[in-house]
């Protein structure tokens, strides 16, 4: 009677392990989807951050550079007008063709 129940205790040990390796390999994706879920929250904090520092670094720069158009333009009016004329007939020479 040993011989047959030695087998059904192997398969019932075997059993065992197969389970306990399933709750690993389990645990061991779910550990990796949370690990890759915060790394790819971290990465999209980082990218929306540098955007918004660039888009506000754009902005003052525009207004510094709209400011010191309006400063020429205020000193030097005749020839802010040349030159608008200039690029107007240019302009319309280019889109006439």
């Amino acid at each position: 009677m040993s011989v047959s129940t030695r087998p059904d205790a192997d398969l019932t040990i075997l059993q065992t392990d197969i389970d306990a390796l399933k709750r690993d390999v389990a645990s061991l994706i779910e550990h990796l989807k949370t690990g890759v879920t915060h790394g790819v929250q971290s990465a999209s904090a980082r990218v929306d951050g540098g955007s918004r520092r660039l888009y506000r670094a754009a902005a003052i720069e525009r207004d510094r550079a709209l400011k010191a158009v309006g400063d020429q333009v205020e000193k030097q009016p005749l020839v802010a007008l040349l030159i608008a004329v200039c690029v107007g007939y240019v302009g319309g020479r280019v889109l006439t063709r």
